[in-house]
C-alpha cells in the first residue's frame, strides 16, 4: 500500500519518514511554529518612591527655643546698657597716699621683731558722678617679702570729689623673721633708716544715684616707705614726706 503524502505548513511535501524499527510515524504537530511560545507578559514592578520624613510638631520644643532666644536677647541688651552706663559715668580708681608713718618700741632678736606702727592714709575720690563705699579696709606691714603685722579698719563712705584721712595702728609682738632678713634689717638701722612695704586690701562699691555696681577688690601697695631708725633708737618717723601708692584691681 502506498503511504499517503504529507505536506508541511509551507505547502511543500514533507520528506518521507524512515522508521528503522518499522513503527508508526509520530503524530503531526498541532502548532504551525517549530519553537515554543513566549511566556505570558508580566508588567514591570513600579518604582517605590517613599515620601520624605516630616518631623512632628512639638509645642514644648518650640517654647524652649523661644525661651532661650529671649534670654539671650535680654542678656545682650542688659550688657549693652551696663557698658554704656559705665562709659558715661567713667569711674576712676581712688588715690591712696601715706601722709604719716612712724614706728615705736622697735626691737629685734635673732629670729623675731617687735614694733608698733602708726600710719595715716589719705583717700581721694576724683569721680564726679560716683561715690565709693569701702566695706573692708585691711592694712598690713612687710619687710621685703616677710609679713610683720596687719589690722582691720572700719567701713568708710566717700562722696564724689572728696578726701578722707584714715588712721591705722599695727602691732607686731615677736613676729617671726628669717635670720637673713634680721641681718639686713639691722644693717639698714646702722645706716639711719629702714624701708617697709605697706599693703592695703579694700573692698569698694561704686554707686551713682540708683546705679550700684558690684564690689571690686582694690589692691594698694606702697613700696619702700622709709622710717628714720638708728641702731641706738627704738622709734622713728617717715623720711622724705608723703608717699604715693599704686592701686589696681
Amino acid at each position: 500500500m502506498q503511504e499517503p503524502s504529507r505536506t508541511t505548513a509551507t505547502g511543500y511535501p514533507a520528506p518521507p519518514f524512515h522508521q528503522s524499527n518499522g513503527g508508526q510515524p509520530p503524530p503531526p504537530s498541532t502548532t504551525a511554529y517549530p519553537y515554543a511560545a513566549p511566556p505570558p507578559y508580566q508588567p514591570h514592578p513600579q518604582y517605590y518612591n517613599p515620601q520624605p520624613y516630616q518631623p512632628r510638631y512639638s509645642p514644648s520644643r518650640s517654647f524652649f527655643r523661644a525661651f532661650i532666644a529671649t534670654m539671650i536677647c535680654l542678656a545682650v541688651v542688659f550688657g549693652v546698657i551696663l557698658i554704656i552706663t559705665w562709659l558715661v559715668l567713667r569711674p576712676s580708681l581712688p588715690h591712696f597716699t601715706i601722709t604719716t608713718f612712724s614706728v615705736q618700741n622697735f626691737s629685734t632678736t635673732s629670729q623675731t621683731v617687735s614694733a608698733t606702727w602708726h600710719l595715716t592714709f589719705l583717700l581721694r575720690n576724683n569721680n564726679h558722678k560716683m561715690s565709693v563705699t569701702y566695706n573692708v579696709l585691711r592694712p598690713s606691714i612687710f619687710y621685703h617679702t616677710d609679713y610683720l603685722a596687719d589690722s582691720q579698719l572700719p567701713p568708710l563712705k566717700q562722696d564724689t570729689r572728696s578726701e578722707n584721712s584714715v588712721n591705722a595702728t599695727l602691732v607686731a609682738v615677736d613676729a617671726y623673721l628669717q635670720p637673713r632678713a634680721v641681718t639686713d634689717l639691722n644693717s639698714e638701722k646702722s645706716s639711719g633708716s629702714v624701708e617697709f612695704d605697706v599693703q592695703l586690701l579694700a573692698s569698694a562699691s561704686f554707686r551713682s544715684g540708683s546705679w550700684r555696681f558690684r564690689p571690686r577688690v582694690l589692691r594698694v601697695l606702697c613700696r619702700k616707705v622709709p622710717v628714720g631708725l638708728t641702731s641706738k633708737s627704738s622709734s622713728g618717723q617717715l623720711v622724705g614726706g608723703s608717699r604715693e601708692c599704686q592701686v589696681w584691681t
